[in-house]
């Protein structure tokens, strides 16, 4: 015979809790995944940030240091820069000199239309048209403060945009591990004051 006792009275869990509990810990599965790949996503672009401010500091450097020098010849200087591309609208650009003449403009491609969606791309070599400039400006820097070109990594895409308004020279530099969202990062800018004689 049967003890008596409470081994026969216990209650086990319910179908419905079983789901509940199956629910809440999918629930939680899936937020730390959705989680972990917004910190991977983080992680990769705060990656990208560092080296971008590294390089935007080695790459600009010799120019400042070659603009700020006291000797810089103030017919150079305003030899920096070609004539921007003017706007139709009000908002005319009021640049004396800008390298690329386009501007930013300068490293998108020709738009392309698909199914009705105007699509914009980064030209094919951005690094040149960023070097163009930089040698550009390096070419006007007097002899004893001429730089030299830095070697960023290949798997590196980058762009420079030199705009000059009378004693402001501004460089903009942007950064970017794809070629594609070259365009979308913040630019590291720095602007640079003429020191030198405005008589020669």
């Amino acid at each position: 015979m049967p003890t008596t006792g409470s081994t026969y009275n216990r209650r086990g869990f319910t179908l419905l809790e079983v789901n509940l509990a199956v629910f809440i810990m999918t629930t939680g599965i899936l937020s730390i995944c959705a989680l972990y790949s917004l910190g991977f996503r983080e992680s990769r672009q705060s990656v990208e940030d560092v080296a971008g401010a590294a390089w935007a500091e080695a790459y600009l450097s010799p120019l400042i240091q070659g603009l700020s020098a006291t000797n810089m010849p103030w017919t150079a200087w305003t030899q920096i820069g070609d004539a921007p591309a003017r706007s139709t609208t009000r908002n005319q650009n009021v640049a004396d000199g800008v390298w690329p003449s386009a501007g930013w403009s300068a490293y998108i491609q020709s738009p392309s239309v698909l199914n009705n969606d105007i699509r914009y791309r980064v030209v094919g070599s951005p690094r040149s048209r960023a070097d163009s400039a930089w040698s550009g400006v390096n070419g006007k820097i007097p002899s004893p403060y001429k730089g030299t070109n830095p070697s960023i990594p290949t798997d590196f895409e980058y762009a420079l945009v030199v705009t000059r308004r009378g004693t402001v020279i501004q460089l903009a530099f942007r950064l970017a591990r794809r070629r594609e969202t070259l365009m979308t990062l913040p630019a590291f800018v720095t602007e640079v004051r003429f020191n030198g004689d405005p008589e020669k």
